[in-house]
């Protein structure tokens, strides 16, 4: 798994690392992207995390990646998880510690 820390960027630094961080991946043959955005206490993080969201859905729409999924969505009663199809490839450390303050990319 390829983990990125996108604090303290703004919103356009982080789209640049973000299409950056996708390239290596693929290069790296990684399935798994972990981007860490943060919760948005701040407005900043929560700024990049829509505009991810809304790139990433994008980019599913267009099959340049598989899909991708909140954090805040890994629970077990969670309709979103329970449909993942790709959430085999989440770490089980990561399923047992969701952190709403990262996206996961399949690629």
């Amino acid at each position: 798994m390829l983990r990125k820390d996108m604090h303290g960027l703004t919103v356009n630094e982080a789209l640049y690392e973000l299409n950056v961080t996708i390239k290596l991946a693929r290069n790296r043959k990684e399935k798994l992207i972990a981007l860490i955005v943060g919760y948005g206490a701040s407005g900043k993080s929560h700024k990049i995390k829509s505009a991810f969201i809304e790139i990433l859905t994008d980019l599913v729409a267009k099959k340049q990646i598989r899909d991708y999924i909140l954090g805040s969505d890994l629970d077990l009663f969670n309709p979103r998880y329970l449909n993942f199809k790709y959430r085999d490839l989440i770490p089980n450390e990561v399923k047992r510690k969701a952190n709403p303050g990262e996206i996961y990319i399949i690629i």
